[in-house]
């Protein structure tokens, strides 16, 4: 396994205390170096689904602001719908692909692969020894992936449509449908997306279940 692939594993805690004991041991500068843009980048990506979680639950822009040093102003425009559509007018667009390529990369054992479009609370949920248990479940029954085709894209509510309203509906994010079909069988792959294109979740189910979770 690769060092970023490893580093990739790591929480933020363990990122954190190694990246001190690389310091007080003076450790190689540039793997310092790496760990601590790692840290830093997946430190910025749990800030953002924190603040949108509390936003979401109710907490003012005015108390995110002040939580952070910053005016209400400074606050909406750092984590509020505007970044997030501004981000996502490129990323929807992809989303049906990403959903392919997720499903490959699982069919191929590539969970990093998967990991990398994950948020945080999703990483942790959907954790390699799960999902990739979940996925040789499919394959044992199924055989191997051979294609991801009649995609449909919806928002979160399963009301919209999102390619009628693309920039619209963007901040709230969307979830992708996909066929998913094997040697032997077919499945439904469904993932969700948050506003800034992290996958929230994955669901694998068999044709025609009900009362899914999302």
């Amino acid at each position: 396994m690769d060092d970023s692939a490893s580093r990739r594993k790591l929480t933020l805690a363990d990122l954190a205390a190694r990246i001190e004991l690389d310091s007080a041991a003076a450790s190689d500068d540039i793997t310092s170096i790496r760990d601590a843009d790692e840290l830093a980048r997946r430190s910025r990506e749990r800030l953002h689904e924190l603040v949108r979680g509390a936003h979401a639950r109710g907490v003012s822009w005015q108390s995110i602001g002040d939580a952070l040093g910053v005016s209400r102003q400074a606050a909406f425009k750092r984590f509020g719908h505007q970044n997030e559509g501004e981000l996502m007018s490129q990323q929807v667009i992809d989303l049906v692909d990403r959903t392919s390529t997720v499903f490959q990369s699982l069919d191929a054992g590539d969970y990093d692969a998967v990991r990398t479009h994950m948020t945080y609370t999703c990483a942790r949920a959907l954790s390699k020894r799960t999902l990739m248990r979940v996925w040789s479940n499919v394959v044992e029954d199924s055989g191997t992936l051979e294609a991801c085709t009649d995609a449909t894209v919806q928002t979160p509510d399963g009301t919209t449509t999102v390619s009628k309203f693309l920039n619209r509906h963007l901040s709230t994010g969307a979830i992708v449908q996909t066929t998913l079909r094997h040697e032997a069988g077919e499945w439904i792959g469904r993932i969700a997306y948050n506003g800034t294109g992290k996958i929230t979740g994955i669901l694998i189910a068999p044709p025609g279940a009900q009362n899914l979770p999302f």
